[in-house]
């Protein structure tokens, strides 16, 4: 039996939402949380499908993962006697499998890393063949794929070469491995790297725990262990949960406050803003509260690349949909290696709501505004959080829409219906 949820009519957005903790900057916090030889106060952790699969994996491989008085107490060592097989089960979280898969080389055991279905055909390759130059064991199946089987301690420090163009998470979890080992690695990216301001984050968050993490002029970097961590870390706020909400302010009218981000920021998908305001949303930030509007008049299309923010696409693409014009949004290819083929799945949905739009080999175009329908739209999701957020935007403007599988949210913003619920004026 199919879930559905149905929206009833929406005649603006008015309120504040406290936005959720950044599930990047959680998932980077718990690996080197784990690594640290004292326990570490994660402040304000993301509490998702996602970050409870890749802790309970940690826990599997030694660490202690304990609730605190504000978050979460999480500390090492990593590492199992050599003897049987640990199972590491990242669930649908791609960020935790590579993440995983480089950690279990770095360190005493032997690890199987698995997943489920759409995580066992999604990239790995790339990361594989990096750890495999560097020493490390890894017995995979055809194509390297998931699962894979790692014998632990067996990644050399040295220089390693990835190819970037498919994710940056390869970049990012060698880059972690690299705070495992003595000697620590330099990583070099090969290829154009897609979703880059990640790696920045990860470079970020290595320094805030205390390792030495640089580039140098031939574009390696160099990660050095450290030996002095942090007592506490707090969880910045993210950007790619606030973001339907500044699309919604675009799309309803009205006004929406947002509390718990830092503006500016250096997040991925805060990069965003900039094309969110070309559509023509009001936006600005005063006191830690930042504001978005509807716009004064029709919203605007664009033309943009949009590989340093991939996970920002959904809402654009809905706002695009909303605007009088032809929107093209550029250097996506990897959005077809999401949680779902996010290209596709995002022309199948927009065009269920009514919109034109079409996925190319390394862009989506979105052509509005888009038609009014003669009944209500039933709007598949892919079982992708992303997209069941699209489909809410969607619905603001499709009395009676039928959201397929909403539940789908909890992978990373379990109270996303909720709060976007608050902010709806009815009527």
């Amino acid at each position: 039996m199919r879930d559905y949820l149905a929206f009833p009519p929406v005649r603006g957005v008015r309120g504040a939402v406290s936005v959720p903790p950044s599930k990047s900057a959680t998932n980077r916090a718990l690996v080197l949380a784990a690594l640290s030889s004292e326990p570490v106060e994660l402040v304000r952790p993301l509490d998702s499908e996602d970050t409870r699969d890749l802790a309970a994996c940690l826990e599997a491989m030694g660490a202690t993962v304990a609730a605190s008085p504000r978050g979460l107490s999480v500390g090492g060592p990593l590492g199992r006697p050599v003897g049987a097989e640990v199972l590491l089960d990242a669930g649908a979280s791609g960020t935790a499998a590579r993440f995983l898969a480089a950690l279990a080389a770095a360190v005493p055991g032997r690890y199987r890393v698995t997943g489920g279905p759409r995580l066992r055909e999604r990239p790995m390759a790339e990361l594989v063949a990096a750890l495999r130059s560097r020493g490390a064991s890894v017995e995979a199946s055809t194509g390297d794929f998931l699962p894979l089987v790692i014998e632990g301690g067996t990644l050399r420090p040295g220089l390693v070469e990835v190819d970037a163009s498919r994710s940056s998470q390869f970049v990012s979890a060698l880059l972690l491995a690299g705070a495992a080992i003595d000697g620590g690695l330099s990583v070099l990216p090969k290829g154009t790297a897609v979703s880059a301001p990640y790696v920045e984050t990860t470079i970020e968050t290595l320094a805030a725990f205390g390792h030495d993490a640089r580039r140098d002029a031939g574009g390696a970097i160099t990660v050095s262990r450290g030996h002095g961590g942090p007592r506490s870390y707090a969880v910045p706020g993210d950007w790619s949960s606030a973001l339907p909400f500044l699309a919604a302010a675009g799309i309803a009218g009205g006004e929406v406050e947002l509390t718990g981000l830092s503006w500016p920021s250096r997040d991925a998908d805060a990069r965003a803003v900039a094309v969110v305001e070309a559509m023509g949303v009001s936006t600005g930030s005063v006191r830690s509260v930042f504001r978005a509007g509807g716009p004064t008049g029709p919203l605007r299309p664009v033309s943009v690349s949009a590989r340093g923010f991939p996970d920002a696409v959904p809402a654009l693409a809905v706002l695009a949909a909303h605007a009088a014009g032809e929107s093209r949004f550029r250097d996506v290819a990897h959005l077809a290696n999401k949680e779902s083929d996010r290209l596709g799945a995002l022309a199948r949905i927009l065009q269920a709501a009514g919109a034109s739009a079409r996925a190319g080999e390394d862009e989506l175009v979105v052509i509005g505004p888009r038609r009014a329908l003669p009944q209500a739209p039933r709007l598949p999701t892919f079982h992708d959080h992303r997209m069941a957020m699209t489909a809410a935007l969607l619905s603001l403007r499709s009395p009676g829409g039928l959201i397929e599988n909403p539940r789908c949210v909890a992978k990373s913003y379990p109270s996303f219906f909720r709060d976007l619920e608050t902010i709806l004026l009815r009527g």
